[in-house]
């Protein structure tokens, strides 16, 4: 198991994941009221409705921007920005989509496997053990 190396980026990886789930209920809810707005014909439910979408475009920017720096500690592959990259074979997805189910998985599992290398990585801070000094030969 596999942990990232500092705090900074354990809190990257929430607000970058918070991001996401938060754009999909947004988007549910929007079309909802949009829908709404046409079947009964309100303008007030459209103006609300035409809101949340402009404030799902401000969040999408934010996650993308959140999301970029979101690296998977072995393969460093962001996993939660919108990558095109292959797949690991066995990467699982929820609702078609492999960044909700890392998203998912980190608000509510403290730890998520990567859908590119396909190992579990733990939010918590790893320690880093230094490498042993090479000893250099000593002269007499």
């Amino acid at each position: 198991m596999h942990r990232p190396r500092s705090t900074s980026a354990i809190l990257r990886f929430r607000f970058a994941a918070f991001l996401l789930v938060g754009n999909c209920l947004f988007a549910l809810v929007a079309v909802s009221l949009l829908v709404r707005s046409l079947m009964t014909q309100d303008f007030q439910w459209t103006m609300i409705g035409s809101g949340l979408v402009a404030l799902i475009l401000l969040l999408v920017i934010a996650q993308w921007i959140a999301a970029a720096r979101t690296r998977c500690p072995l393969c460093c592959t962001p996993v939660l920005a919108p990558m095109r990259c292959a797949k690991h074979r066995r990467a699982r997805m929820i609702l078609g989509s492999h960044r909700l189910r890392v998203a998912l998985a980190i608000l509510f599992k403290n730890h998520f496997r990567c859908p590119f290398c396909n190992e579990v990585t733990a939010l918590e801070v790893g320690e880093i053990t230094p490498r042993p000094r090479r000893r250099s030969p000593q002269l007499h």
